[in-house]
């Protein structure tokens, strides 16, 4: 009777550590981050997310199955990360979006954490990613920190142009993760009459300015429409919509998936989109609506985020024409079947780094990580 060298068993699968807490009220959130979540899932991995104090309907919006548990204690988190560790059972996933590092003893100590755990990952065999990255702040001692954990990543994609020179080193770049959906339903944005405007609660608004944009869009036959997507914003559309008598989609005490849902509609029906809000932008061209960002001065996030993607207009805080062309003469919807190009284009550009990404966690052992210098 012959013998056969035995087959060694398969590796079991890893389950991969994530978070989705962040802004319990912002639907833009909720939406990078379950964009992450589901190319994680997409790889057929169990998920351990952190969800920290956010909220039951927070976490109901999210697209999840018996695969995702949810984790609210932040000790018993880093204790389930570790015992997976033991048994390299895990990987790591970081969650979309900004990270500021400053001098402060917290920003260091975060910092800190995170290298330890990435470096206990990588040594297990795991994978460690993160994209849709953005990354601020000054304190020197978390940027040297971090840009110690950065190196460690089989792949770290930022969002934005300006996170490579603040953190001071090269990094891979690619769109939003809200860019990953696509919710346009081919219908012509030419024949759409209403434009969404959606405005940060926490920014002073030029009344005047704004009135005479409403006037200009009025004049053209177009309807302006307030929506709140992220729920502090409500007391200052109420009082704009009251003031300049323009419609309201107010989150009110509606759910965050019914929130979603009801921004959305309003998006599908816009032909642009005015916001100083970056997700509002991005929803508005997921749904082939014209782009114009209201710019604060001491931020570069609207640009640095948008323009490698699409052709973004912009006006001031006073509602000055925007792009430097006069309201009145401007052409607010902008040419049909361009914002769906750009925005192919955008989704292409993730597409790319999605297959990464899938490679990367699919992969049960990769290569352990060399000394850490920081």
């Amino acid at each position: 009777m012959s013998s056969s060298t035995p087959r060694p068993s398969p590796r079991p699968r890893r389950t991969v550590f994530y978070s989705v807490a962040a802004q319990w009220d912002n639907l833009g959130d909720i939406e990078i981050r379950n964009a992450a979540l589901g190319w994680i899932r997409a790889t057929d991995s169990d998920v351990i997310a952190y969800a920290g104090s956010m909220p039951a309907a927070y976490l109901a919006a999210f697209d999840i199955d018996e695969r995702v548990r949810f984790v609210t204690n932040p000790v018993r988190y880093q204790a389930l990360l570790w015992q997976y560790l033991v048994r390299r059972r895990a990987s790591i996933v970081f969650a979309p979006g900004p990270q500021v590092f400053g001098p402060s003893a917290r920003a260091i100590g975060k910092s800190l954490i995170n290298l330890a755990n990435v470096a206990a990952v990588r040594t297990s065999g795991g994978a460690v990613l993160a994209v849709g990255r953005s990354l601020r702040g000054r304190g020197r001692l978390a940027r040297r920190v971090e840009a110690a954990v950065v190196a460690m990543f089989q792949l770290y994609v930022v969002r934005d142009t300006r996170s490579a020179e603040v953190l001071g080193e090269d990094l891979a770049s690619a769109p939003d993760l809200a860019f990953a959906h696509s919710f346009s339903d081919g219908t012509t944005v030419r024949g759409r009459t209403n434009v969404v405007i959606s405005l940060r609660g926490d920014r002073p608004i030029a009344v005047d300015g704004l009135k005479a944009v409403v006037g200009h869009l009025r004049d053209k036959g177009l309807n302006p429409v307030l929506v709140t997507q992220v729920k502090r914003d409500d007391d200052q559309h109420r009082a704009i919509g009251d003031a300049l008598d323009v419609p309201t989609v107010l989150w009110g005490n509606h759910s965050h998936a019914e929130q979603l849902e009801r921004a959305r509609t309003a998006y599908a029906q816009a032909g642009a989109v005015l916001s100083n809000r970056l997700h509002a932008l991005i929803f508005g061209i997921q749904h082939g609506a014209s782009p114009i960002a209201v710019l604060d001065h001491a931020s570069d996030k609207l640009t640095s985020t948008l323009r490698p993607w699409v052709d973004l207009r912009t006006t001031s805080p006073s509602f000055d024409g925007p792009s430097d062309v006069d309201w009145a003469n401007a052409d607010i919807v902008g040419l049909s079947g361009t914002v769906e190009v750009e925005a192919e284009q955008a989704r292409a550009a993730l597409a790319g780094v999605q297959g990464q990404f899938s490679r990367l966690l699919g992969v049960t052992e990769v290569a352990p990580v060399a000394e850490v210098r920081v």
